[in-house]
């Protein structure tokens, strides 16, 4: 077997070296058939329910567009020829197709290329395009950012690093329907000196706790729901507020703490910064590199008149 990989592998690198140095025609234009405009426009205009403006199908076929510079490039360096899942896939395609059992991989990897298998299978497409997407990325990661960089990256996005504010507090329940008895346990809380830990009679048993942990707002909508959530947070601290309503009926509540939204400091998110900025250098190098092949490429986006 590794036999037949290293002579796949070198003949590979063989027809890789003669096709750079033999001298080629012009690449064949970048053409997006008028029947391919026209399902994407058809497409479009079923999802907005209105027909979609020039930009806007142009922006929906871009990627296509750009699936394909990117295919061609990945075949223009070679890649189709020494990369192990291409090899493995032609390989196991042709055997599919019923080739003799007895012949050894490479003879028939030779055949499925003769065959043009690794130009129509869409499993070897896709390999191709992600590693050609990858190897632009790549060109982000040849130095790591320095500390100016990466501080200069935390500054312009201070509202990535905020810790949100939470709330920790007491709340007792009434269960649905009983608004009136909540209000009269308000009214009787509210009159105490210090109430804060009072348990007046005929409150309802719940599900959650009474004492309710520091929590964001959508921690607490998660469990209380959105409504509940949010007048919670408006709640005066150090007093009786409510009946508030929550998913599951009304609740009186006592805020004990709030702690406020702040900007967690750049020690504290060095490392959440450093794969931020890292994510968006490799985003920006891929559109650099995008741009490239298409500046170098004739792109032809075939004319399909409007329905009328």
């Amino acid at each position: 077997m590794w036999r037949s990989l290293l002579r796949f592998g070198l003949l590979g690198l063989a027809l890789f070296t003669a096709d750079r140095l033999l001298d080629r025609e012009p690449p064949a234009p970048v053409v997006v058939p008028a029947s391919r405009v026209a399902a994407v426009r058809a497409e479009l205009a079923a999802w907005q329910r209105r027909p979609p403006s020039d930009e806007e199908l142009a922006r929906a076929l871009e990627p296509e567009i750009e699936e394909e510079l990117l295919y061609r490039e990945a075949l223009r360096r070679g890649y189709d020829r020494g990369d192990p899942v291409v090899y493995r896939r032609l390989v196991q395609n042709l055997r599919f197709a019923g080739a003799d059992p007895e012949r050894d991989d490479l003879s028939i990897y030779e055949e499925a290329r003769a065959l043009g298998l690794h130009e129509s299978d869409v499993v070897v497409r896709r390999r191709l395009v992600q590693r050609m997407r990858l190897d632009l990325e790549a060109a982000a990661l040849a130095e790591a950012p320095s500390e100016a960089a990466l501080r200069s990256h935390y500054e312009s996005g201070l509202e990535r690093y905020e810790s949100p504010g939470r709330v920790a507090f007491r709340q007792l329940f009434f269960r649905e329907g009983r608004r009136a008895a909540a209000e009269r346990a308000a009214a009787a809380l509210r009159a105490e000196a210090d109430a804060a830990d009072a348990q007046p009679a005929g409150t309802d048993a719940f599900l959650h706790p009474a004492e309710q942990p520091s929590q964001s707002q959508s921690e607490l909508a998660e469990r209380f729901g959105a409504v509940f959530a949010e007048a919670v947070f408006a709640a005066e601290p150090g007093a009786w507020s409510g009946p508030l309503a929550s998913a599951y009926g009304d609740h009186l509540v006592f805020v004990r703490e709030r702690e406020p939204a702040r900007t967690l400091p750049f020690e504290a998110v060095r490392e959440r910064v450093r794969f931020s900025w890292l994510a968006e250098a490799r985003r920006r190098a891929l559109r650099e590199g995008l741009a490239a092949l298409r500046s170098a490429a004739e792109v032809r986006i075939e004319d399909a008149p409007e329905p009328s």
